[in-house]
């Protein structure tokens, strides 16, 4: 499976970047992730047209431990899904549109976090999970 993020905006501060690129670097060979920067809500729109699993992030969403967000993808990679695009708002959350379309809700915490930072928290999470799937010593749980 293939998980592409399609979030609004891009990122502007250096360090986050740097953060999330070492993050999806480590999690690559199990797990490839594509980080697209839209430019508009019709842009993402455009993006998630036709794709078969999509999930929002939302801060009023369900919000798994991460024992619970590894089970969660782990089923996610076992469906047969060849494709998971998750979907990062901007500041005003997501566009109705984008809910609408939204197969499923997540939320990484119950605080509001802006973009950068909940795409940072997304791609360290993922490899944590991944990193749990495969019995790698990262996660000290």
């Amino acid at each position: 499976m293939k998980v592409e993020i399609l979030m609004l905006g891009k990122i502007a501060d250096k360090p986050y970047q740097k953060l999330v690129d070492l993050y999806l670097e480590r999690c690559a060979r199990r797990l490839p992730v594509e980080i697209i920067a839209c430019r508009s809500e019709d842009e993402l729109l455009k993006r998630i047209s036709g794709r078969e699993c999509i999930v929002a992030l939302d801060e009023h969403a369900s919000c798994p431990d991460t024992q619970g967000f590894c089970r969660w993808l782990d089923q996610k990679i076992n469906s047969g899904v060849n494709r998971m695009t998750i979907c990062l708002g901007g500041a005003a959350g997501h566009d109705p549109r984008v809910r609408a379309a939204a197969g499923e809700f997540i939320s990484l915490s119950p605080l509001t976090l802006n973009h950068q930072l909940a795409l940072l928290v997304m791609a360290e999470q993922l490899y944590r999970a991944v990193s749990i799937m495969f019995g790698e010593p990262y996660h000290k749980a």
